[in-house]
């Protein structure tokens, strides 16, 4: 074994400190499914901006650049977008990549059968086809303002040649295996439950990656992701407020903050019967303390919420709107006009006596979300819900309770486009709309947002969207959180992005 194999063999082994074999480090919270068209989780989503390409990708100021496209043009009034792909580029098989890869990923993408969550992004596509083998040509029922944005967002093209006729969500050896994909890395060895390892792909059609490999290793616990950081075993990770102390006096990491397009919230499933009064989720946006929360366990880092769309949107955010303030006097109004009014012990119950019971679930090991979601369950409990709190591993939550419906409420975030369309999330029947939210207003106001060109015609739609959410809340929002990032101050090449965004450009990365 020559010295170089040796040095990442002990890396991997050992976890010393990513410099010594230039291999990054970075954690994930569950094992990833290694799909981007069926991954429904942060974790997944980390792995797949490096393996799986787009068309496009964000710049630093979140705007969509080529990709695996060299160019496109948009004609026929915003209807049709033709894209002239790279012509060298190969799969991590050494198969070449052509148009016929990106016919197969849309066309899958908006099949209902296949299982893909990003269908309600793409709905608007009425045909893709491929024109010779470096040209593909989309035509849109309509037209799609955030259409090129989703592009770069969460969309990575999948190899036609291995998946054309599979199912995909059982399509294990794929999916939690080894997959292939086009990016710089490509995957070398998983170990399911602890790490996800990849190497340099030197095929990589803008040359050698200046980094070995990259590390993705399962560490759901953030206490035991600090501990990390502050050993030399990570080398980069988003930390909560609570755990800055930790590592800002650690000589080799450097603090970095960045704009997150995010929204914590509490779905509560609109199929139980409890929460289906707009009255009574209007009501806990009054019952939630949401500023001591920010305060208090966010340490200031995060904004007040007014509706969905977050502070980081500055051109749609509607600033105008007065925020929810906490009340339990209000909220216990609203819940009386509800049917829902406290007994002699203070029990919140309706008028057969039943009372208003139901469980909150969180992922275990961010001390963040835990303590949040146990400041929610008290501030309830003081208006009289009996709210028991469980949590549960952050897979096991999505898998098993949120992606089912299978939960009384449920608090989780979402990382929405750098763009207001919030469709999938909060339309009818979407792919991403959890809570099973069902508002005809909204409806129509999502759908005329995805369908406007016009800025400030769109800046009125969402405003409205956002004004409507305030009535008719289709979650709590509890923050807009900034994201915090702890990074090895030996990393260089990282573009000044959130995390999700930044490992598009993983090629350029280095570690001194």
């Amino acid at each position: 074994m020559n010295r170089t194999l040796m040095a990442l063999g002990f890396a991997l082994v050992c976890g010393v400190a990513g410099a010594q074999a230039n291999i990054l480090q970075l954690p994930l919270i569950n094992d990833p499914i290694m799909n981007p068209l069926i991954a429904p989780d942060l974790g997944s989503i980390l792995v797949n901006k490096v393996i799986f390409p787009g068309l496009v990708r964000p710049d630093e100021n979140l705007q969509p650049v080529p990709d695996l496209a060299k160019s496109w043009t948009i004609t026929n009034g915003g209807l049709v977008y033709t894209f002239v792909l790279r012509d060298d580029v190969r799969w991590h098989d050494g198969k070449p990549f052509t148009a016929q890869d990106v016919v197969y990923t849309f066309k899958t993408a908006i099949d209902p059968k296949s299982g893909s969550r990003l269908a309600s992004d793409f709905n608007s596509i009425k045909s893709v086809e491929a024109r010779g083998n470096h040209t593909v040509r989309f035509v849109l029922s309509r037209p799609f303002a955030p259409f090129l944005i989703l592009l770069g967002h969460n969309a990575g093209i999948l190899p036609k040649h291995l998946l054309e006729g599979k199912d995909l969500s059982s399509n294990t050896a794929f999916n939690r295996q080894l997959p292939i994909g086009t990016g710089p890395f490509k995957v070398s060895r998983v170990v399911p439950g602890a790490s996800v390892t990849l190497v340099a792909n030197k095929d990589y059609y803008r040359g050698d990656p200046k980094l070995a490999g990259i590390t993705f290793k399962i560490v759901p616990d953030l206490n035991t992701q600090v501990a990390q950081l502050r050993s030399g075993q990570l080398d980069w990770a988003t930390l909560e407020p609570s755990n800055l102390a930790s590592v800002q006096n650690v000589p080799n990491i450097a603090i970095k903050e960045a704009n997150a397009i995010q929204h914590f919230l509490v779905f509560f499933n609109l199929k139980n019967p409890l929460f289906t009064a707009p009255k009574v989720r209007e009501a806990m946006q009054y019952a939630v303390n949401r500023k001591a929360i920010i305060d208090g366990i966010l340490k200031g880092y995060a904004d007040y919420p007014t509706g969905t769309i977050p502070t980081a949107l500055r051109t749609y955010y509607d600033k105008s709107i007065k925020p929810i303030a906490y009340n339990p006097a209000q909220a216990l109004k609203l819940l009386a006009q509800a049917g829902w009014k406290p007994n002699a012990r203070g029990t919140l119950v309706n008028s057969k006596g039943e009372p208003f019971k139901f469980t909150l679930i969180v992922d275990k090991g961010n001390a963040t979300r835990e303590q949040a979601a146990l400041a929610v369950q008290q501030d309830l409990k003081k208006i009289g819900m009996d709210v028991t709190l469980q949590t549960l591993e952050f897979g096991t939550l999505v898998r098993d309770y949120l992606i089912p419906g299978k939960y009384d409420a449920n608090l989780i975030w979402w990382t929405t486009p750098p763009d207001p369309d919030q469709y999938s999330f909060y339309a009818t029947g979407q792919d991403n709309n959890e809570a099973s939210w069902s508002n005809a207003r909204a409806d129509s106001l999502l759908k005329r947002g995805r369908e406007t060109v016009d800025p400030k015609a769109r800046k009125n739609i969402y405003n409205a969207y956002q004004r409507l959410t305030m009535q008719d809340p289709p979650v709590l929002v509890l923050y807009y959180p900034k994201e915090i990032q702890a990074i090895n101050k030996d990393l260089t090449g990282v573009p000044d992005l959130g995390i999700r965004d930044a490992l598009r450009y993983t090629e350029r990365f280095q570690l001194r």
